[in-house]
Formats: C-alpha cells, structure tokens, sequence
C-alpha cells in the first residue's frame, strides 16, 4: 500500500501535486515518443495498438501506469521514469499529477459503521463461487416489471482513468471498488460518496473479495497487477498480509481471485504475450498458473502450473536472440470453486511458443487441497500465438506458424439444470460454447457454434446462466489470425442456449448502426453478462447498456452511457465501451461500468448506479 493507509480529504490536499511542463520538457517527450512509441501507434502500425488521436484521450497518470504496470511494461522498462512522464505530458498536454479525489467526492455525514458481512449482496467476478453470472431475487432486489423504468442515480468518475475493469462487490449499503490505477474504495450505495479508499502499488483488474479475516477483522482480500496479494482491514487500512504470488518476472494479476473455507485462489496471468513483440526479447518461459493461499496468513499452500515442464532453448530467431519452449498457457480469468467435488476449475489460454502442451485452450480441474491436475479438456490443440504476430515488421518472435490464438478467456460456470444435474459451461473466442460433465473428467455433453471466433472473441469475457439457458454473448469484432472457422459469418449479438442439448433458443442481433457518429466504436457484446429472473443485462462495445428478455432477447430497456459527461463525485467524466466484467445487480440497483481502451475502442472511467424511478434510497 501506498503510505499503508485510508486516504482521507486531508490526505488529498498533502499528496496533490504537480510537474511543470516546460517547453524543453514537451520537447523531450515528443523525441521519446518518436523513437520508442510511434512506429506502432500511428496509422502504419499495429491495428490492435491505439492511435495517437486516442492516446491523447487519456490522462498522462493512466499513459504512466501502462508504462510501468500495464501492456506498455516492457516498452515501458527501457524508458526512464522521467522519460515515461515527460512521454505521457507531451500526449496529454497536460502535466503529470497525482491527482486523488476532490473533498466534494467524500461522504460527509460520518453515520457509516463498517461493511455489513452478514449482508453480502454480489462478490467476484460471477457473482458466486460457481461463476453463473446469476443474481437470485432475494439478493437481486429488483424484478423484471421494474427494469423499464430503471434511472441514473449517481455516477463516480476514477480520477485519470481511462479504462474500468474491476466488478463491484456489494456488501450491506457499501459499493467496495477497485480503479484503474491501483485505487480500493468503498462507495456509498444510494449516492456514490467515498467511504474510504486505500491505494495498491499497481493497477487492480479484478474484483476485491471481502469477508472476516484474521483476528475477526473486516478484511478486503484483492490482487494486483503485479500478483500482489493483500489482505487490508479496511477499518483502517492497514495492510494484514501482502505476497507476489506470481514467481516469473512477467507474471500479470487479471482474473479476480476466488475466497473460499479459509482459501485465496489466484489465477495468474502473463504479459510475455506482450513483450515477445520485441525481437530482442528471449521468448518465452513463462507458464500460466492457479495458487492457493491461507486467506489468514498470506501462506502458499499449493502453486500449480499449468505446463509442468520448465521452458528449455529452442535455437534463436531471426535477431540472433535465444528462443525457449513451452511456455504460455495463462489463466486469464477467475477460478470456480466446486466445494461438493473438492475441485477448483480453469480456462487457459494458447501457448505462446512451439511446440504446444495439452493443457492451453483448455479447462482444468485442479484437486482443492493439492492442487493437482484432477483432468483437463483441450478444446484447440497446437494454439501458439503472441504479440510478435500482429505487427508489420519485428515479427521474429512469431510462432511458425501462427496460431488462432482461441483463449477461454471466461471462468467456467457451474450450472445448475432444471433437472437438478450440474454440468460445467464454458465459452471460447473460437465462438463456441461447450458444456462438460464434471463427474466424468470434463467429458463432452454438448458443444454449439454461435459465433466466428478470433483473437477478440467470440466469447471474450463471461456467460451467465439461469438454470434454463446459458446467454452468450459474442464479440467477433475481427482480429481473426488463423481462421479456423471460415464458412461461419461475424455474428455479434446475444444468444440463448438450452442447457440440456445446447441448441440455440433466441438470438439477439447487435443493433446495426449503432456505431454511428461514435469513433473507436465496435458492434459487438464482448463484456460478460448478469442475469436476474427475467432479464439479462449486455454492455456493448458501443457504450449502451442493454437489458433484454430471457424469453426471446427483446430489448426492454437501454442506456448509451457514453452520454455521460458528468460525475457526482466531482471529477470530469467519460463514459466509454462497455467490456470486462458483467454488471451487477444488488439492493434494488444495477451497476455498471463504462469505459474500456484498451484494443482502440473507446476510453472511460465511470461506474454508474441505477435505480427504478420513483424508487426512493433503494440501499437504504
């Protein structure tokens, strides 16, 4: 933690401060951006890297953290930090600041006692440990009668933001949030004002997980960027324990951890899918993996691997750099918890150098108390794929040849049918849905085609189920490597599929022109999706928030959220494309959050909280 404590009102006005940019200054920035920077983020370059009329959309705090703790990190290393603020001050034009909350943005009536843990509405990535994306009414607080006439409360704008990837926690009348930059915070539910907020030493993507800890402390459990684990007793935000759970220097927190009987479970990522772009970079030994922690303590009870094989030299590539196989496999997502099985479950994603393992592209199960490979199902074998591929020139890092790079980016969801059996669902970018047994080593019950697939999904992010349907929403927004499904047109929208023979139910096109008059926008439902009794709820890549009918996708309500141009907490406002996590609904409201750069679409730094009209305080 930054300086180990709650940020208060007092602690904004000390930590405020700001670098003059002078003319020199703005000089040098421009030098370092054309020498280092340019080549991938002009109209020549990547197409999967922002263009510089985007980057300069953001704040020169979020261009810094990219530098150091996000997909710019390795570009990022060989710049000084002088050189990555004056880059980001000259994109900007704007001075660098560590820039917090103004005091309008903290509650002042001093009546709040504490988190209420005996009244936790909505927590991790799905919503429950087995990741179904489904809010039952009793938690929900909202029906279907009700969704029309859903309003916006307030909306809380992450200062220097520009990208929102953490899924709220709702927990008695507190919204607990992690921002963009490394920020924790509990929100008030019915008006947005800070509770308290601590800081991590990076980015937090994944959502915080809060409960009794040590001593009986209320404690927030999160993980950064940098596979920092925490444990903070968030009455006064001391840090219980912190451990990197990630032991490779490119090892990457995204998914969102998993609490259970005492348990931390970590999914760790890695971002060698990003520094193998470039040629110099001996690609590649990393290895996805999944860790148990004691929740109490901090202490690693099991790390497994999901390539058991170190990485050994392969030749070198075109540059004359050393080349190393296997490696790969990362755990984008959350892990889901099957307490009956004693299993723990996985999506992994491609490898990143050949030759291949049998475990990328695959679901796992790993043993809870040993974390041993129980079984796992491949659904794409030979997948190496990483950033060397998609760029013009430096492609000496490449696998030959290229795969389609087809992640299970989701976690896996373990459903509940209408004739009481459990089976797991899971989506792929390949577009297809799969539904295994897990009382049968992952054997295959059904599998269904919905989409095109490619490196942007199909399915990128999450499906929800409600015991009758699985919904699935499809990107298939381009970016196709190796296309693997070629008689199989983009087909971006929602869709229903029957649990029992996975065939399809409904579909919901996405709206065609809906990117119109909107730059960096795609139309596409990359985001997960939540669904109460009645209603699932699809953000898009448009910025709108949708809420359709579970009994044949019509859409009953929407918001365009990139209207929003102001906050309630006092920071300038930006809504943007909707992807990530899924929405939740607790305690009568919908959250939502709106704003996602990264792969050129459209930069935000809102979550935004509605309520049905005439509903009164409905935390209240």
């Amino acid at each position: 933690m930054k300086n180990d404590s709650v940020f208060t009102v007092a602690a904004v006005a000390a930590l405020a401060s700001v670098v003059a940019c002078t003319t020199m200054e703005a000089q040098e920035g421009a030098r370092v951006f054309g020498t280092s920077c340019a080549e991938c983020h002009t109209p020549a370059g990547d197409e999967r890297s922002p263009g510089v009329t985007l980057l300069r959309q953001l704040s020169p705090r979020a261009i810094v953290t990219a530098l150091e703790d996000g997909v710019m990190r390795a570009e990022g290393a060989e710049l000084t930090p002088e050189q990555r603020i004056r880059v980001a001050e000259y994109l900007s034009g704007r001075s660098y600041t560590e820039q917090l909350l103004p005091d309008a943005a903290f509650c002042q009536d001093g009546t709040w006692s504490g988190l209420a843990l005996d009244a936790i509405s909505s927590m991790g990535f799905g919503g429950n440990l087995a990741g179904t994306g489904y809010q039952p009414p009793e938690l929900a607080g909202l029906d279907a009668g009700e969704v029309p006439d859903l309003e916006l409360r307030w909306a809380f704008a992450f200062p220097d933001a520009g990208q929102m990837r953490a899924k709220p926690t709702v927990a008695g009348d507190a919204v607990v949030v992690a921002g963009p930059l490394g920020e924790v915070m509990a929100l008030d539910a019915a008006t947005g004002c800070v509770r308290w907020g601590i800081e991590a030493d990076a980015p937090v993507r994944g959502a915080v997980i809060v409960g009794v800890g040590p001593g009986g402390r209320t404690t927030a459990w999160f993980v950064d960027a940098r596979t920092n684990a925490y444990a903070v007793d968030v009455m006064d935000g001391s840090v219980i324990w912190k451990y990197r759970v990630g032991w490779h220097a490119t090892s990457y927190g995204t998914g969102s951890p998993a609490l259970y009987d005492g348990r931390l479970f970590v999914p760790i990522s890695s971002l060698e899918v990003v520094t193998s772009g470039d040629p110099r970079y001996e690609c590649c030994t990393a290895s996805g993996a999944v860790a148990s922690l004691d929740a109490m303590t901090g202490g690693v009870q099991w790390y497994h691997r999901v390539i058991p094989e170190y990485a050994e030299e392969t030749g070198r590539n075109g540059a004359g750099t050393t080349m190393w196989a296997p490696s790969g496999a990362p755990v984008w997502s959350s892990p889901t918890v099957d307490p009956d099985r004693g299993l723990v479950y996985a999506g992994t994603g491609e490898n990143y150098t050949r030759p291949t393992t049998e475990h990328s592209d695959a679901i796992i199960a790993l043993d809870i108390d040993t974390g041993e490979l129980a079984w796992s199902l491949q659904a794409v074998y030979g997948d190496a794929f990483n950033m060397a591929c998609t760029t013009a020139r430096y492609r000496e890092n490449c696998p030959n040849p290229p795969g389609p790079d087809l992640d299970f980016g989701m976690a896996p969801m373990l459903v509940t049918r209408e004739n009481g059996e459990e089976i797991l669902v899971a989506g792929q970018k390949s577009g297809t849905v799969w539904a295994l047994d897990p009382d049968y080593e992952g054997a295959v019950i059904w599998d269904t085609q919905i989409g095109k697939g490619g490196a942007l999904g199909g399915i990128h992010w999450g499906m929800a189920t409600d015991g009758k349907y699985a919904y699935a929403p499809i990107a298939d927004r381009g970016s196709v490597i190796v296309d693997i499904n070629p008689d199989h047109e983009p087909s971006p929208g929602l869709y229903a599929l029957d649990l029992d023979d996975g065939r399809v139910a409904w579909r919901a096109p996405f709206p065609e022109y809906a990117c119109e008059h909107k730059e960096r926008c795609y139309e596409a439902n990359s985001a997960a999706v939540t669904v109460i009794d009645g209603v699932v709820f699809a953000g898009g890549l448009d910025g709108v928030i949708r809420a359709h009918s579970t009994d044949d996708g019509a859409v009953i309500w929407e918001y365009d959220t990139t209207e929003v141009t102001e906050s309630t907490n006092g920071v300038p406002a930006r809504g943007g494309a909707i992807d990530g996590p899924g929405p939740v609904v607790a305690l009568g409201m919908l959250f939502v959050n709106s704003g996602y750069g990264t792969f050129n679409q459209m930069p935000g730094n809102l979550l935004l909280a509605f309520a049905p009209r005439g509903a009164g305080d409905p935390a209240r």
